[in-house]
């Protein structure tokens, strides 16, 4: 076989078979690849692909160590080739570029790390609007200029440039020196959408003192949870290390043009990582005080095999129970995805104490393409997941039934659709927490219904210094503590007379809320799940409120 577009796609298909003969046939196709014979962009990119895939599921050193080779002779290749970089123009391969608006934090994370490597492309707004919200987020001393027509806003920036400066730096500056809050200032920054074009110019891996390498004589179709959970290895790291997860974090949903709020507002001291067994990695996230989510936990995760980044998503920790998502990436689908999503869901429930996960219907496909497309709501049951509306328990019933039968049966995507109408969970024990804070939304929007007629503002006005006032917290007015007293007034003071009288349950609420506005993440999930007393308060809200909203 010489044709280079034909061995690619043999090697493709042989990629997760494995075995003495594939193995042998894996390593001569390797072999016989010449990369400067690939000039169409589909051979290219199923070449990175299937790279990728050997070097994260290798059968031997020998086939980790040729995959890592022509790696980097394809990376060379793209960069040396105009023609073929330009095909390849978006696709998150390395030697590449890709354009796309990225959220503040994170053009401003990389312009500091790779300031070459980044710049400005486009604005995604019209001229109008960007000046709008540009003269919003400026102080008003400043852009006072372009208010009835004294000057125009491009014409400005250029003249105020500082040598070695351009517009994304003074986009940066500009949006970094306002005192709007963050996640006000991140709406903005999408809403004008400033588009920029990143070089892709190294591969996105792990340095080799984090890697513990397996060499794989078979893939693990079938579920081991029953299995006793081998301890994971926590890793001491030093900052360096940490930044290194976050950079290969970062980059890898870069390359996919995906964001989420954990990864990009997290630091290195807010990084735990963990040793698996069969190469897995997983590295934790919490955010950084000013970003958290006021009464839930959001927190990160990104799985490494091999060293490689394979999946990411995050987890919304409420007591003893959590939200949670896995999505594997395109490039390593095919592989160990059951055990993998076994291994974080092991993880989580041993670092945080959870007895109960839930998955919300985006995850398995409700207005989710790609979760359709994926079999999304596969990979959840098969680790135990199940739906939570009676329809679709009956639905997946039979569809599990027809897949047991045999036939090479697929779920249709209508069927799929149907399925993700639900949101899925995982009771590991029957006295856990049963809801979450989507349900604490809905008790909140009941409680302003029916107990205040509906006037938000005579519920929420004054809510959050009296609040403050009850737990005896002086420091209210820092902008966090002050987003967490706003975001649990209105609860807890449907039960005022009940926390006045408690003297215990006051220094506990004062004791979570100084931990989430400022201390540690962590020790907040901890304490929650102490607080019985809360626990039970909150439970009756919900039942009082969420029930029929």
């Amino acid at each position: 076989m010489t044709d280079i577009n034909a061995i690619v796609t043999k090697l493709f298909s042989l990629r997760n078979r494995f075995g003495k003969e594939a193995a042998t046939v894996k390593l001569q196709l390797l072999s016989s690849i010449n990369i400067k014979n690939i000039k169409r962009k589909k051979t290219a990119q199923t070449m990175h692909a299937v790279l990728l895939f050997l070097r994260a599921y290798p059968d031997s050193k020998a086939v980790y160590k040729q995959a890592c080779e022509l790696k980097i002779q394809l990376k060379d290749h793209v960069q040396q080739n105009e023609g073929l970089q330009h095909k390849l123009y978006n696709s998150g391969i390395t030697g590449t570029n890709i354009c796309a608006a990225f959220g503040f934090e994170m053009v401003k994370w990389f312009r500091k790390t790779r300031p070459s490597e980044i710049r400005f492309n486009s604005f995604e707004a019209g001229d109008a609007l960007v000046q709008s919200f540009i003269s919003g987020v400026m102080s008003r001393a400043e852009s006072e200029i372009f208010q009835d027509g004294n000057a125009e806003w491009k014409s400005w920036l250029k003249k105020m440039r500082k040598p070695g400066e351009d517009i994304l730096d003074q986009l940066i500056a500009i949006f970094d020196s306002s005192n709007i809050r963050p996640d006000v200032k991140d709406e903005l920054w999408n809403a004008i959408g400033i588009c920029v074009e990143i070089d892709l110019t190294s591969p996105c891996c792990l340095p080799a003192s984090l890697i513990k390498n397996f060499y794989h004589r078979s893939l693990l179709r079938k579920s081991v949870s029953k299995e006793p959970m081998l301890k994971p290895v926590a890793v001491k790291l030093n900052g360096a290390e940490a930044e290194q997860i976050i950079d290969c974090s970062r980059m890898i949903l870069i390359r996919y043009l995906r964001e989420i709020d954990p990864i990009s507002f997290t630091s290195a001291k807010l990084v735990s990582y963990f040793h698996l067994p069969r190469g897995i990695s997983i590295a934790l996230m919490e955010m950084v005080p000013e970003r958290r989510h006021p009464i839930d936990s959001y927190m990160g995760y990104t799985v490494f095999k091999n060293g490689l980044p394979v999946a990411y998503a995050g987890s919304w920790i409420l007591f003893d129970s959590g939200r949670i998502g896995l999505n594997i990436f395109p490039d390593y689908r095919g592989g160990e995805t059951r055990y993998i999503f076994e291994k974080v869901l092991e993880l989580h429930a041993k670092v945080y104490h959870l007895r109960r996960f839930t998955a919300d219907p985006y995850q398995i496909g409700k207005d989710n393409s790609d979760g359709i497309h994926s079999g999304a709501f596969w990979a959840y049951y098969n680790v135990g997941f199940r739906p939570i509306e009676k329809q679709q328990q009956q639905l997946a019933t039979l569809e599990a039934a027809k897949i047991e039968a045999g036939n090479k049966y697929r779920t249709a995507p209508a069927v799929l659709k149907m399925l993700a109408e639900s949101r899925l969970e995982l009771l590991m024990q029957k006295n856990a927490v049963r809801f979450d804070a989507t349900d604490m939304s809905r008790a909140y929007a009941a409680i302003i219904t029916k107990k205040y007629k509906g006037n938000r503002q005579r519920a929420e006005k004054g809510a959050a210094k009296k609040l403050a006032s009850i737990l005896q917290i002086r420091h209210c007015q820092d902008d966090n503590m002050n987003f967490v007293l706003q975001s649990w007034a209105v609860f807890l003071l449907c039960r005022e007379k009940e926390i006045k009288q408690n003297n215990s349950l006051k220094r506990m609420l004062k004791t979570l809320f100084n931990l989430k506005a400022s201390g540690s993440e962590e020790l907040y999930i901890s304490g929650l799940q102490k607080a019985g007393v809360l626990q039970k308060l909150i439970e009756d809200l919900v039942e009082k409120y969420a029930t029929d909203s």
